[in-house]
């Protein structure tokens, strides 16, 4: 199938206010080139950038690091940072927004993104189409453009999350892989769970599934396992308001009712007492 074109080039600095600039993520330009021309700044842009190359190929430069940039990847660049970027196959055409707020720095972080360089994307065609309704959203006219804008810059950093390819596997892919592991911990959640049985349950090591839980989920295996448990419970809590604490921390696979509580309590930050007074739960 082949690629369409975009041959229009566009550039939009949309009019903040200041409640706009005191949002935690809010954008501050965006826009499409044809052909990106050669960009050069010693003292580098002030706010956060996200460019996602549509054909062509391109090189880019931070500090002493040389990255070539093709169709289908993107490449980030933090406040700053001196940096230069220029067209070696051409058209090299671009979509790029940048975007300002004290939550950018962390949602960058989250989807792995740590310093201004290369990245591949498992869906190209979705983060572009983020970046066309952000365009699309700053010509419509509508009240609170700012607000509305910040919204889709939200949405598009956090699916970004989940298709940054790092270390050649994207977050999306090691969810999709850790699928048959989930099914099993909700299967199992009521009696004893060992790594070595979800590590079986997709054919790999205790160590690699450790692994994909870390990058996948932010958390080691157990930990998941015991939030799905505190979880379960907090379901009891509200179906059996009666029940008592030694029947729920037994029916979701804890062996004590005091490691219960503690695990509780160090997920929720308040023990299961607590949780159901808070909730009216008699």
């Amino acid at each position: 199938m082949k690629q369409e074109v975009t041959t229009i080039d566009t550039m939009v600095f949309p009019i903040l206010t200041e409640s706009d600039t005191e949002l935690p993520v809010y954008l501050t330009s965006i826009g499409h080139w044809h052909n990106q021309e050669t960009i050069d700044r010693p003292g580098g842009y002030p706010h956060f950038q996200w460019l996602q190359v549509m054909s062509g190929a391109g090189e880019l430069h931070v500090g002493d690091q040389k990255m070539t940039v093709r169709a289908g990847q993107g490449f980030c660049l933090f406040p700053n940072e001196p940096h230069r970027y220029f067209a070696t196959q051409e058209p090299w055409e671009i979509h790029w927004l940048s975007f300002k707020g004290e939550l950018s720095d962390t949602l960058f972080k989250q989807a792995g993104i740590t310093k201004s360089g290369v990245y591949s994307t498992a869906d190209h065609d979705m983060i572009v189409t983020h970046m066309k309704n952000i365009y699309a959203m700053t010509q419509s006219g509508r009240a609170f453009l700012g607000i509305e804008c910040s919204k889709l810059v939200y949405m598009f950093l956090l699916d970004l999350m989940k298709v940054i390819m790092v270390s050649s596997h994207s977050v999306e892919q090691n969810v999709l892989k850790l699928h048959p592991v989930f099914d099993y911990i909700e299967s199992h959640y009521d009696q004893p769970i060992a790594i070595k049985d979800l590590a079986a349950c997709i054919d790999v090591t205790p160590q690699y599934l450790c692994l994909l839980f870390k990058k996948a989920m932010k958390m080691r295996p157990m930990e998941y396992v015991n939030r799905e448990r505190v979880n379960r419970s907090k379901e009891l809590m509200f179906r059996e308001g009666e029940i008592k604490m030694h029947e729920i921390a037994r029916r979701v696979g804890f062996d004590s009712p005091s490691y219960f509580s503690s695990v509780f309590r160090r997920i929720e930050g308040l023990s299961p007492e607590q949780f159901k007074k808070i909730h009216g739960i008699r």
